[in-house]
C-alpha cells in the first residue's frame, strides 16, 4: 500500500469540506477539471468519502490523488479500504458549458462531447488493465495486494448544462451501462455533491 496515502476518515471534516465544496460550487457556475481537482484535493476527507460507494464496505482508510498505473494510464482519484482490498476509480472532467454535450449534433440533439468521451475513455482503459490477467502482477505491486474489487465513476458537467432528453440520455447512460462486469456510475458535480450529503445524512441517522 506504499502508493498510497493512509487516512482516518473524519466524518464531521467531511461534513465541514462538503459545506465548502458545495459553497464552491455555488459561486462557480462553470469551471475547468484543474480547477476542481485542487479544491478536491484540500479536503481528502469530502473526497475519501466517494468511497462509500462500495455498499457494505467499511470506511475508506486508503487514496491517492492522480495513481498512475504502467506508466500510461491515470486515475483522478483512487479511494480504496486496506481491509476488504475494494477500490473506487474516479475521473473528473471539467464542469464547463459543453462538457457533457458538444456544440455539434443534429437539428434534434447534441453530440456527446469530447470531454465527457474522453473521461468515459479511461473508464474503459483502467478496466481492460484491471481485468487483464497478464497486468496482475503489476496492479499487485501498485496496490500492494490483489484486487477483490473495484466501481468506477466519472464526474463531469453540471445539471444546469442539459435540458429534459439530455437529462434522459445522461440517466440513461449512468444507470444501465457496466464495463467488463465492473459497476460503472456517472455523476454530475451536483449529483456528486447530492450523494455525498446523503451519505452523511445516513452516518448521522445511524449513529
Amino acid at each position: 500500500m506504499s502508493l498510497f496515502q493512509k487516512l482516518d476518515l473524519d466524518y464531521g471534516r467531511a461534513e465541514t469540506e462538503l459545506t465548502e465544496l458545495t459553497v464552491f460550487l455555488r459561486d462557480n457556475t462553470l469551471f475547468k477539471e484543474t480547477t476542481i481537482l485542487q479544491e478536491l484535493k484540500k479536503r481528502p476527507h469530502a473526497s475519501c468519502l466517494i468511497g462509500s460507494m462500495i455498499a457494505g464496505a467499511p470506511k475508506p482508510d486508503l487514496y491517492k490523488f492522480e495513481f498512475t498505473l504502467l506508466g500510461a494510464f491515470r486515475a483522478d482519484l483512487v479511494i480504496g479500504t486496506s481491509r476488504t482490498r475494494r477500490f473506487v476509480f474516479v475521473e473528473f472532467e471539467g464542469g464547463g458549458a459543453s462538457s457533457l454535450f458538444g456544440p455539434k449534433g443534429t437539428a434534434q440533439m447534441r453530440d456527446w462531447s469530447h470531454e465527457f468521451e474522453h473521461g468515459f475513455g479511461q473508464l474503459v482503459d483502467w478496466a481492460w488493465a484491471i481485468n487483464d490477467a497478464k497486468r496482475l502482477p503489476t496492479l499487485q505491486s501498485a496496490f500492494g495486494c490483489d484486487i477483490a474489487g473495484s466501481v468506477s465513476l466519472l464526474v463531469c458537467g453540471r445539471d444546469s448544462q442539459m435540458d429534459a432528453a439530455e437529462r434522459q440520455r445522461f440517466d440513461y447512460r449512468s444507470e444501465k451501462i457496466s464495463i467488463e462486469g465492473t459497476i460503472t456510475t456517472i455523476l454530475t458535480y451536483d449529483g456528486l455533491i447530492a450523494f455525498l450529503r446523503d451519505q452523511i445524512e445516513a452516518i448521522k441517522s445511524y449513529r
